[in-house]
């Protein structure tokens, strides 16, 4: 009788942590029951895990080719910016929290796996060993699973989570999609409804509309604006004055550079010309004070 890969699968641990290689137990379970994995791949199984396949396959352990101890996520709070890119990654929804508020880890309910360590962007989630000998630690509140022993009510509870966050994520997809359909659909009602008005309305010229009639027209008024402008009387004298303005400051920053780095008689030019613009400009404000 063939191996099942369902009954390989109910023998691993059912943290979803990729460790093997594969995207998750059940496809792990699928490759062995083909015979197209190694028996010594699941690291947080161990030797135990190693040692049930062996003996359904037909085949002699091996010592595992890798090791992971147990540990459970925890997110620095004071440092967590809100991505859920965490969120995302958790193949049994063990992190609770919202989009730019602070995430938390569900201790009772994390497997271990560490994948939301890599997806975190600052570098705030950390595994922290933890004295268990199974995961997820909620099982031991399980009446249903009590009865099991607790490597397995451990994994049934895994399993079951991890089975609903698929379910979740399906969901969500088709009703997203559903809501997105339904938007469409309004729009498209609407632009037909807009369009049954605008070609029920009657028309005011049975003339068919000619672009260049309402180009000619604007060209026209354009013209006529042009041809009626009125220079302003002052514009020679503003722009005269404008101009002499720039002129004297040009001059003042001469002064100024030469004062500093000329030669000592563009220095003493320089002076002169400062204490002489200086006192022009306290005469101007006394002027205007006394106006």
């Amino acid at each position: 009788m063939p191996i099942t890969a369902e009954c390989l699968n109910d023998l691993l641990p059912q943290t979803q942590c990729r460790e093997c290689g594969y995207e998750g137990c059940l496809p792990y379970a699928e490759a062995l029951s083909g015979g197209e994995a190694d028996i010594n791949l699941c690291a947080p199984g161990g030797e135990t895990v190693i040692k049930d396949i062996a003996s359904i396959l037909g085949k002699v352990p091996v010592p595992p080719a890798k090791i992971i101890e147990k540990a459970l996520a925890w997110i620095d709070e004071s440092v967590c910016i809100g991505c859920t890119a965490c969120i995302r990654a958790c193949p049994v929804d063990a992190i609770f929290g919202a989009h730019k508020l602070m995430h938390t880890v569900i201790r009772s309910e994390c497997t271990g796996c560490g994948l939301c360590v890599a997806p975190c962007p600052i570098d705030c989630i950390h595994m922290q060993p933890i004295q268990a000998e199974f995961l997820p630690l909620t099982y031991s509140i399980s009446d249903e699973n009590k009865k099991n022993h607790p490597r397995f009510a451990a994994a049934t509870h895994a399993k079951q989570r991890y089975e609903w966050h698929n379910y979740r994520n399906i969901r969500d997809v088709k009703e997203k999609k559903e809501e997105l359909a339904k938007r469409e659909n309004a729009t498209k009602n609407k632009l037909s409804a807009t369009q049954k008005a605008i070609s029920s309305q009657p028309t005011e010229s049975s003339t068919p509309f000619n672009p260049m009639d309402l180009i000619s027209k604007a060209m026209a008024k354009a013209q006529s604006q042009q041809t009626n402008l009125v220079t302003a009387a002052n514009r020679e004298n503003f722009r005269n004055k404008q101009i002499e303005e720039a002129k004297q400051r040009a001059i003042h920053r001469r002064a100024q550079r030469d004062a500093k780095y000329g030669n000592e008689e563009e220095k003493e030019a320089a002076l002169v010309y400062l204490r002489q613009y200086k006192a022009e400009q306290e005469a101007i404000k006394i002027k205007r004070k006394h106006t």
